[in-house]
């Protein structure tokens, strides 16, 4: 083959394959030596659940009580419904395990259990098409299993017939609640249409509003009466009124000279002040004289008493004196028609109001009595209902009987213990074989040279314990081959030969011994540097110090003819240092002088990229090792590509300690 092409630096170098690619001879041939595993695993998980089984899994016994219902052949009344209860079959049912009946079977059986744990151990079935009802308690002792059966079968047919009167006996307590409510309220409407009565003095409505009627009637005839009078009386003072415009007020009354006029005032006085012996001083005559003597005092003092001039006395018409007298006399009277008219308009509008009373007091009272007379229905409905329940109460007997009790059973229950076992051990088997499989498919790991970037490879070794010596010889003789091809091919003149990998234990001591063997039967000198750890107390042929430039001078051990043997010591100081690439290989020209070939087993790259880097700068070839079923693929690519991003080759990838099977395959 050509290695010029084939070991050829390419950008982008991958060593998985594209896909899901399945071998199924390298997948055969890495389960065949471990086929024993799923089942091992499904020997002990069946093994484990049947221990877990026989330990959590008890053996129970179930006892069976028989109830059956009998016909009542009762017919319930259409206005009494609930004089007799008819309750489904499976609601009776569901009653059975109510949490009172199940604290009742606790307390007679004196069980320390809770409802809930008896409520999981009792099973309620019907019988086929039919009135029974089985009642199968499953307990861990035969006989607890008989006692617990016929003892809830026991509680159910005592508390059956309170269950049935539940709906009536709630009735019975609701009309009775109602009953005496609606007495109390038939006693307060009572007394309250009594305090009515009382309060307005109440006898009958019907005499009060016809005698108002008739009184109403009286005082509207008397009211249209006055109303007539009272029209002829203004008519009479309109008349009057008419005739006083046609009459003068006063006339000349006598002719008197003035010289006699003060002894006439004189003689009228004595004759004004008999008049008021006999009248008042509201009475005409005296009101009149009083007028005629206001007259001739009026005319003596306008006068000169010594005139001989006769005098005319005025004084008021008597015609008119009499008719303003008629006047006052009508309008008298018409005020007090007036007065009458309006003293009947008032005691009218009093009855008519004491009418609207006595109407709305009857609205009030017919209120008060219609609500007596509803409670006093009510109260007479309610008695009736209380008795229809008392007899729902009597008439409602249970219609259930046991009829055959349960007895002790002979054999437990089937507690599928095998059936257990056998299913965790096929699904043990089963996680197992996936789990196996998952981890052969999905391994991450290098196995074939198919995990492996052609281009790269130039060797593939066995694992030296499983084949011949003369195959795993053969392979390495070839892995030489390609290693001196990919040496001469490059224009390196560098005789240092890295080995290295992603993780310790690869086989990199093995590889470089075998290496140092060989060209020391070409007659090369080898120079073999291994690198150690610090914890290894190696204090001799250390390198560290002349390659750091803190020494001069280097002397390492000859272990035998042609070759040398040195350590570079992985310790804290390579950290703490920076190793310059120019210095370094100077350094590396002096060490390389005497030897033809210098083999340097380096440390995983990840553990100081600088360090690696640098040492790696411009070696003869650099192995990377990859030992089979144990490098990761990513880890591997990850030191390649950092290499190639360095620019760092040649490159060569051994895929070392591959099982004989996969080997072959």
């Amino acid at each position: 083959m050509s290695l010029v092409s084939e070991f050829s630096t390419a950008d982008d170098d991958q060593t998985e394959t594209n896909g899901l690619n399945i071998d199924l001879s390298l997948l055969w041939s890495q389960l065949k030596g471990k086929i024993w595993l799923p089942f091992m695993v499904a020997i002990l998980c069946a093994a484990l659940a049947f221990l877990m089984a026989k330990t959590f899994i008890q053996d129970s016994w179930k006892a069976n009580t028989i109830i059956i219902r009998h016909q009542k052949n009762m017919s319930s009344q259409a206005d009494i419904p609930y004089l007799y209860l008819q309750i489904d079959f499976n609601t009776i049912m569901q009653t059975i395990l109510v949490r009172d009946h199940l604290l009742r079977v606790i307390e007679q059986l004196e069980l320390s259990l809770t409802p809930q744990d008896l409520y999981d151990s009792i099973d309620i079935s019907r019988g086929n098409r039919s009135d029974i009802i089985n009642i199968t308690a499953t307990w861990q002792q035969p006989e607890m299993a008989v006692k617990v059966s016929n003892t809830v079968s026991a509680v159910f047919l005592e508390s059956y017939s309170s269950v049935q009167n539940s709906a009536a006996r709630k009735v019975n307590s609701y009309f009775l609640k109602e009953l005496s409510t609606s007495r109390e309220a038939l006693i307060t409407a009572q007394q309250a249409e009594a305090n009515f009565r009382q309060k307005h003095n109440l006898v009958s409505f019907n005499e009060q509003m016809i005698s108002n009627y008739h009184k109403i009637q009286t005082l509207e005839i008397k009211y249209i009466e006055s109303q007539v009078s009272t029209s002829e009386k203004r008519a009479k003072l309109k008349a009057t009124i008419s005739k006083l415009a046609t009459i003068p007020k006063e006339i000349p009354l006598e002719t008197v000279v003035a010289g006699a006029a003060l002894s006439r005032i004189s003689e009228l006085r004595e004759t004004l002040q008999l008049l008021k012996l006999r009248y008042t001083s509201q009475n005409p005559k005296v009101m009149a004289m009083e007028q005629k003597i206001a007259s001739f005092q009026t005319n003596a003092d306008d006068k000169v008493l010594t005139s001989q001039t006769d005098t005319k006395i005025y004084g008021q018409n008597p015609l008119y004196l009499e008719l303003e007298l008629e006047k006052i006399h009508y309008e008298f009277d018409l005020y007090v028609s007036d007065q009458a008219l309006a003293d009947y308009r008032l005691a009218i509008n009093n009855t008519k109001d004491s009418l609207l009373r006595l109407n709305g007091l009857r609205q009030d009272y017919q209120r008060h009595r219609d609500q007596m007379i509803e409670y006093r229905n009510l109260v007479s409905t309610l008695e009736g209902r209380v008795t229809d329940s008392k007899l729902a109460l009597e008439s409602n007997i249970s219609d259930f009987e046991i009829i055959e009790d349960a007895l002790p059973p002979k054999y437990p229950e089937r507690s599928y213990r095998k059936l257990i076992a056998g299913a965790a051990g096929a699904l043990g088997f089963t996680i197992s074989t996936l789990v196996l499989l998952a981890r052969v498919v999905f391994d991450p790991s290098v196995k074939t040279r198919n995990d492996i970037d052609p281009t790269r490879l130039i060797g593939i070794l066995p694992d030296k314990d499983t084949v011949e010596d003369c195959h795993y010889y053969s392979a390495f003789q070839g892995f030489f081959c390609n290693l001196e091809q990919l040496i001469s091919e490059t224009n390196q003149q560098s005789k240092l030969i890295t080995l290295s990998g992603t993780h310790e234990h690869e086989g990199k001591s093995t590889i470089a011994n075998a290496l140092t063997e060989l060209y020391l039967h070409q007659g090369k000198r080898v120079l073999y540097i291994e690198s150690v750890e610090e914890s290894d107390g190696v204090d001799e042929a250390v390198l560290n110090p002349f390659i750091y430039g803190q020494e001069n001078q280097w002397h390492p051990l000859t272990i035998a003819h042609g070759i040398d043997h040195a350590y570079f010591v992985y310790d804290q100081k390579i950290y703490l240092n920076y190793l310059d690439k120019a210095g370094f290989n100077i350094t590396l020209d002096t060490i390389s002088q005497n030897y033809d070939v210098v083999i340097w087993e380096l440390f995983p790259a990840q553990r100081h990229l600088q360090l690696y880097s640098v040492i790696n700068n411009s070696p003869a070839a650099i192995i990377l090792i990859a030992k089979s079923l144990f490098t990761r693929k990513d880890s591997l690519n990850r030191v390649t590509n950092y290499l190639n991003e360095k620019n760092i080759k040649p490159i060569g990838i051994l895929l070392n300690q591959v099982p004989k099977d996969i080997y072959h395959a």
